[in-house]
């Protein structure tokens, strides 16, 4: 080989390498890209864990940057605790993702977290500490007009009330004007212990022509040590109605604070699940209580005729008592 034909050879190699380098490279930024496009961590916006400092700004601003920014989930990760004392908007687009073992402490009394359509939480724990906590932590809002096209969730959370007060609401769910409506959202792996009302769903008498909160699904629901663990309130249909609503294989912890298991009105909403050590607490108590603005719901658990009110119409419940 002459020394030309070597040289256009080292040439052509050189030119390869280069080539072959920067095609790694713009790869590597390609999937630095798409991983900035997918997430962003609250501690770039001044969130510290297991500090005393205000950590609901951060959590806040790195919601409001990823809604600018198009950037689809927040994290707060690690096995820290972050000091919440303002409410937080979770805003459409965003999922809020907490490590299993990350907490939020609630310290004060205000709504914790106003979920909008298309945003969803997964994992993590909120505990209230508060012991003047009586709002709610997690807010549906009717006027969202959350509906089976949206991919609002929460998923896999423990929310608890370590006050020792039993005051809050864990879950509300709130249709309170007109034109609103709350419909499959689903909640999925969640336990709440020590609220005064674990899972509250309202449709308001509108001033015009409806709302609803209809067709949500509540599965492997853990409710322990609350004062009311389900409260349903609206009329047997429209134009204020919640129906249709399914909680499948629940668990329920009665305590001494507790009073009811059940309160419902409303129609064609189906409950499926234990419900623990009824003669213990609740002796010849009415825990349930289907009222005269109930109809066609149906209870499936351990609980026999002996502790339910019905005043409604067509409920049903099983186990029956025996004779």
């Amino acid at each position: 080989m002459n020394y030309k034909v070597f040289m256009l050879a080292l040439a052509v190699l050189i030119l390869g390498i280069l080539f072959v380098y920067e095609k790694y490279e713009n790869q590597q930024q390609s999937l630095e890209k798409a991983s900035l496009k997918e997430e962003i961590n609250i501690e770039g916006f001044g969130a510290k864990g297991n500090d005393d400092k205000d950590d609901s700004t951060a959590i806040q601003e790195a919601i409001n940057y990823g809604v600018k920014h198009e950037l689809g989930k927040v994290k707060v990760t690690g096995n820290q605790k972050f000091i919440l004392q303002k409410g937080i908007i979770l805003k459409q687009g965003i999922e809020l993702e907490l490590g299993k073992n990350t907490t939020l402490e609630v310290q004060g009394d205000f709504r914790v977290f106003e979920i909008m359509k298309n945003a969803s939480i997964t994992n993590g724990i909120i505990e209230v500490s508060d012991k003047n906590f009586s709002s709610e932590v997690l807010y549906f809002d009717g006027e969202q007009n959350f509906w089976s096209w949206e991919t609002s969730s929460i998923e896999g959370m423990n929310i608890i009330n370590t006050s020792d007060e039993n005051t809050g609401t864990a879950i509300a769910l709130v249709a309170d004007h007109s034109n609103e409506f709350i419909s499959f959202v689903d909640f999925s792996s969640i336990k709440i212990v020590g609220f005064r009302t674990g899972v509250f769903i309202k449709a308001e008498t509108p001033t015009g022509k409806y709302n609803f909160v209809n067709g949500n699904r509540f599965i492997n629901l853990t409710l322990d040590d609350c004062v009311e663990c389900i409260v349903i309130e609206s009329s047997k249909s429209i134009p204020n109605e919640v129906s249709g609503n399914q909680f499948t294989d629940f668990q329920i912890q009665l305590s001494d604070a507790t009073e009811e298991v059940l309160k419902v009105s409303g129609s064609d909403n189906r409950f499926q699940g234990m419900i623990w050590d009824v003669e213990s607490y609740a002796s010849e108590t009415k825990i349930v209580n289907f009222s005269a603005q109930s109809m066609r719901n149906s209870l499936i658990s351990n609980v026999n005729e002996t502790y339910i009110v019905d005043q409604g119409d067509n409920n049903s419940y099983y186990p029956q008592s025996t004779p």
